[in-house]
């Protein structure tokens, strides 16, 4: 007799059902920044399965004069970083947030939302005032990228939160399931990239379409992925001083710093951290870790983050929210105010030291 099918991952839980304040779809996400007063939204390019990836943007732009030159290293090189950023500094400087990279980590995206909430009304999406949070987060322009892995968000689109789901389920649909029944793992399942979406029984959210996990993407090849392209040149074009690259996992916050940014970047990415994390103690949250580590994981890989900053010279900060998992926190309240005292926290970071470090002028 054949063997029998290995009987699939179940979630414990319900992933399907939240609170109406709790968005994670791409057409209601879309809706909700639509309906904002003084917030443009846009489609800034398209993933690999044709979806559009939508940007929007709060507070007024400003750009500064003098710019000689559209490279960073060739500024860096000639010995005066204003030649690529302008000269002067921004009155306000602009904070983007990149949401789902991976397509059902959207517990910051959910945050980022209710604090462009706050931005425009003074409330986040449950009617509660935040006059403070408001008051520091408007001396920001705020530009937001939602979800930029359209595609696998769309692969699981009932689901819609994780707390104190099965850790067998949550690998199964983040990562996704061989033809024989496996789970694929993390971080074993990095070793093919992309994954071949016809290969696969079930294509994992963490890849677009054409099965890329694009924090991995090869940001300045001739064949990296449209999303990769799509986030660059809205870098290039916005010029940001910070971008926050959202994830989620059990809540490990402000994560190390890039590899391949300069030292004094480093730095400041361990600064936030440590005012993050302290923020986060402070308000008695389940989850106020700073990084232990003074380099990912990995050890010294390119990855998301070191494509943003070579790309505009932002300062590029990697969170990962808590989702739930292991019931820490056990609420989606809980999660969302963990989210918006972090997005609060790094908002005042920047408007006491500012948020892009001065390069030192070189003398030839």
């Amino acid at each position: 007799m054949p063997d029998e099918a290995k009987p699939l991952p179940k979630p414990g839980m319900d992933p399907t059902t939240a609170p109406p304040w709790w968005l994670t779809k791409p057409k209601e996400i879309r809706d909700f920044l639509e309906s904002l007063a003084g917030v443009k939204v846009e489609e800034i390019g398209h993933t690999a399965g044709g979806r559009p990836v939508v940007a929007a943007a709060w507070g007024e732009r400003e750009d500064l004069p003098g710019r000689t030159s559209k490279s960073l290293a060739s500024a860096l090189s000639g010995g005066d970083a204003t030649a690529f950023y302008g000269k002067g500094e921004r009155k306000r400087q602009v904070l983007l947030f990149v949401g789902a990279a991976h397509g059902t980590e959207w517990d910051g995206t959910v945050a980022a939302l209710h604090y462009l909430n706050i931005l425009v009304t003074g409330k986040d999406l449950l009617g509660r005032e935040w006059p403070k949070v408001a008051e520091t987060g408007r001396r920001h322009r705020f530009v937001l990228i939602p979800i930029l892995n359209v595609d696998g968000r769309e692969r699981a689109l009932d689901h819609v939160h994780w707390i104190n789901v099965t850790p067998d389920y949550m690998m199964m649909i983040s990562q996704g399931l061989t033809n024989e029944g496996e789970v694929l793992q993390w971080p074993t399942a990095k070793l093919r990239c992309p994954i071949p979406p016809d290969g696969v029984k079930i294509l994992g959210t963490y890849y677009n379409d054409a099965g890329m996990n694009l924090v991995y993407d090869a940001p300045f090849a001739a064949d990296c992925q449209p999303e990769t392209d799509a986030l660059l040149r809205l870098c290039r074009r916005e010029m940001p001083d910070c971008v926050v690259l959202s994830h989620s996992n059990n809540g490990s916050l402000v994560e190390a710093p890039a590899s391949f940014i300069p030292p004094h970047y480093r730095q400041k990415v361990q600064q936030v951290a440590a005012v993050v994390g302290m923020r986060c103690h402070k308000e008695g949250f389940a989850k106020s870790r700073m990084p232990n580590r003074l380099a990912s994981y990995a050890g010294d890989i390119f990855y998301q983050t070191d494509a943003v900053y070579h790309a505009c010279g932002a300062l590029p900060v990697l969170i990962e929210f808590p989702c739930g998992w292991q019931n820490l926190p056990d609420s989606h309240r809980g999660i969302l105010d963990i989210g918006l005292a972090v997005l609060d926290e790094i908002a005042l970071f920047g408007s006491a030291y500012r948020f892009r470090p001065k390069d030192p002028l070189v003398k030839l």
